[in-house]
């Protein structure tokens, strides 16, 4: 779980500039997939977590 962590925080890093360095043409697609890595990592993040407080 910590590298699940981990990943989420990465992936907030990465930066406008980061994405520029890729081809134009995917750039749109890679966003979207960063934030739905992020979205799910976040999710399950909050699962975890609740999950670990109930018990």
């Amino acid at each position: 779980m910590e590298q699940l962590k981990r990943l989420l925080i990465d992936l907030e890093c990465i930066s406008f500039q980061d994405i520029s360095e890729v081809p134009k043409e995917m750039q749109h697609e890679i966003v979207e997939q960063i934030e739905q890595l992020q979205d799910s990592l976040s999710t399950l993040s909050k699962i975890k977590k609740n999950t670990v407080e109930a018990l």
